[in-house]
């Protein structure tokens, strides 16, 4: 698919999703833990439509596995978990375990499951490795360098046509890595979240590839490493 095609094709699931949600009925009984703030955002979509936007998303694109990098207090996770089919995963990670809008029955359930730590590195998901991934939504820290090494690394874990949305790209720098991407891209800023937002198409022919994934983690392993270290001489020198 060359890019403008893909354009058109992202741009057609963004007019399905606003025309399904004339209709919409938020999922309440999954949000009886939810506070007034972000009961707020899900009533006055104005700027923050993509907790709604999310929902849709999975429910047109029918994911078979969807990885979210990234939860906070995990409404975004909701969302997307109101719509997974019943033979659908949603697997989420985050350094610390909030997710105080999850009622406890979803913990439950398995078609979900939550991992803590650093998602930079791939053996917090023990033998459970997402691969052939359908949906990736990261939205951990909001930075050039962050969200590019999660890209060198999950990439390799995406099935081909992996639909990838980014939370905050007008955030910091995250907007020159948004601006970097070669594949499909449609910036939603206005409509779904004004400190940035955007989605874009996977566009590749190879397979998903666990294994560069893990190189791709050990490299950035390594070179995350490394700079430390310089960073340590260079604060023993200033001392010294």
């Amino acid at each position: 698919m060359d890019k403008i095609s893909g354009e058109n094709f992202l741009k057609k699931i963004h007019e399905d999703i606003i025309s399904a949600n004339q209709q919409y009925e938020l999922p309440w009984p999954l949000l009886s833990r939810l506070n007034e703030e972000y009961l707020g955002y899900l009533q006055n979509t104005e700027g923050n439509f993509y907790y709604q936007w999310l929902a849709h998303l999975v429910k047109i694109m029918k994911p078979n596995l969807v990885l979210e990098l990234g939860n906070d207090f995990g409404l975004s996770t909701l969302m997307m978990f109101s719509e997974l089919s019943e033979t659908a995963r949603l697997i989420s990670c985050d350094l610390v375990k909030l997710l105080d809008f999850i009622p406890p029955h979803i913990f439950n359930d398995t078609r979900f499951k939550f991992y803590t730590g650093n998602d930079l590195n791939l053996n917090i998901f023990g033998n459970d490795l997402p691969v052939g991934i359908d949906i990736l939504f990261i939205d951990t820290e909001h930075t050039f360098d962050q969200v590019s090494a999660e890209w060198k690394i999950y990439k390799n874990l995406c099935n081909p046509g992996a639909i990838v949305i980014l939370d905050d790209i007008r955030m910091n720098d995250m907007f020159n890595f948004w601006e970097s991407l070669p594949y499909p891209k449609l910036e939603l800023t206005k409509k779904c979240h004004l400190s940035g937002f955007g989605f874009f198409l996977y566009t590749s022919d190879s397979n998903p590839d666990p294994q560069n994934a893990y190189k791709e983690a050990l490299q950035n392993a390594f070179e995350r490493l490394c700079s430390l270290q310089d960073e340590q001489i260079k604060r023993n020198t200033f001392f010294s």
